[in-house]
């Protein structure tokens, strides 16, 4: 009797985890469609003529007479390339000084004879609450001389208080014993850092590395409050890309586009960069960011 109803408690059992699969399967199943669909609807779009984007109302999967004509027009506009090369310069520049500023402050704050290190902790973790706001921060950036110049988007952003703690953290957890034994071979502070911490934290490093990459690349109000409209040479495509939607009509100087269909082929070549780095460092970003807050 008891053999039996063991018997029955594990098939209720597996029973149970089976259904409790399924469900699991299904509701994952759903919700990959959800984030996967509007991928699909932007580049499906980008590939149909106007006459069939307006025909089918713009509910569709698959074009039926696929076309290269939006990319054609899109692909020969010229301010359209000095805006991917702005974002391009900004998502290269930007994350490597940022990443190189935020080490060198981290490693600084994990010396324990540091002077003053509590203290300059605690500023960092206020400005990490509480901004200074819009106003202020565009006075400071026009007293400064950034506004209208290409360093607006690579100076107030290369030492921020995150990525400093994260950079912290993640020194303060690499094993004494190898810093000890740098020290005891004559290493300096500088060569312990580039030599030995860096590379062995180099998950970390591609983490923030793409963490600003990816930023940058989707940035745009930046330059819509410190660029001119008419200083074509400095918007980065996030910004052409949403003009670009909120422009009904063809503008007389041919900047932006007045059909649907181009609109979603200037949001493909804005994503796709980014599709096509991320899977390089998405091996990094579990291990990378679990090494830098595993020690407090």
């Amino acid at each position: 009797m008891k053999d039996f109803t063991k018997k029955s408690k594990l098939r209720l059992y597996f029973n149970s985890e089976r259904i409790y699969q399924i469900c699991l399967t299904i509701a994952l199943i759903f919700l990959i469609f959800l984030c996967i669909y509007p991928l699909i609807y932007v580049v499906s779009a980008s590939f149909m003529s106007a006459e069939e984007w307006f025909a089918r109302g713009g509910v569709f999967l698959i074009p039926h007479r696929p076309t290269l004509e939006a990319y054609r027009i899109v692909l020969s506009q010229t301010n359209f390339y000095k805006s991917l090369l702005v974002s391009v310069a900004r998502s290269t520049i930007a994350p490597i000084l940022g990443t190189f500023m935020n080490a060198i402050a981290g490693y600084m704050l994990s010396r324990k004879d540091l002077i003053g290190k509590k203290v300059i902790s605690i500023f960092l973790f206020i400005t990490l609450i509480y901004g200074g706001g819009l106003i202020p921060s565009y006075l400071v950036i026009e007293a400064t001389g950034l506004r209208n110049t290409f360093w607006v988007y690579i100076i107030p952003g290369l030492l921020g208080a995150w990525g400093t703690l994260v950079f912290r953290q993640t020194f303060l957890s690499t094993p004494i014993e190898i810093e000890e034994s740098a020290k005891l071979d004559g290493a300096s502070e500088l060569t312990l850092l580039f030599r030995i911490m860096l590379p062995i934290n180099m998950p970390t490093v591609a983490v923030m590395l793409l963490f600003g990459a990816v930023g940058h690349w989707n940035a745009w109000f930046d330059a819509f409050m410190y660029i001119d409209s008419n200083n074509t040479n400095l918007i980065p495509v996030q910004l052409y890309l949403k003009n670009a939607f909120s422009s009904a009509d063809q503008s007389t100087t041919g900047v932006l586009l007045h059909t649907e269909t181009q609109k979603m082929v200037i949001a493909v070549i804005g994503i796709l960069p980014i599709l096509c780095v991320y899977p390089f460092f998405q091996k990094y970003f579990t291990k990378g960011v679990y090494m830098g807050a595993s020690k407090g």
